[in-house]
């Protein structure tokens, strides 16, 4: 999977959450090889930035705009095409983390 794979829109669940999550990606203005955008819940947006390193999706999401408030680390599901990520989902960081899907929507 490539940064440019991981543009679109996403929808997430975390296991023990109740509702989903919608993320929409696109290339981030000043990294190459990033993206940015944002993560809404109900009653909640907040921005995001991630990338692709060797396979493993990094998302990072900031409620306050300045700290690291929920991480996303997941690989893309084999026979997918990339449109199929699970992994762990941490909110702060003292929190255990919990499985999450995401699934690709829209390019």
């Amino acid at each position: 999977m490539s940064d440019k794979q991981l543009q679109g829109e996403w929808v997430g669940s975390v296991a023990g959450s109740e509702g989903t999550a919608l993320m929409v990606l696109g290339p981030h203005p000043e990294w190459q090889g990033n993206v940015k955008g944002s993560v809404s819940r109900l009653g909640s947006n907040h921005p995001m930035v991630g990338d692709v390193n060797e396979g493993t999706v990094t998302l990072e999401e900031s409620a306050d705009g300045s700290r690291i408030t929920g991480t996303w680390l997941g690989e893309v599901v084999k026979g997918s095409c990339g449109t199929e990520i699970h992994g762990s989902y941490q909110e702060g960081e003292n929190v255990p983390p919990r499985a999450f899907i995401m699934r690709k929507v829209r390019p």
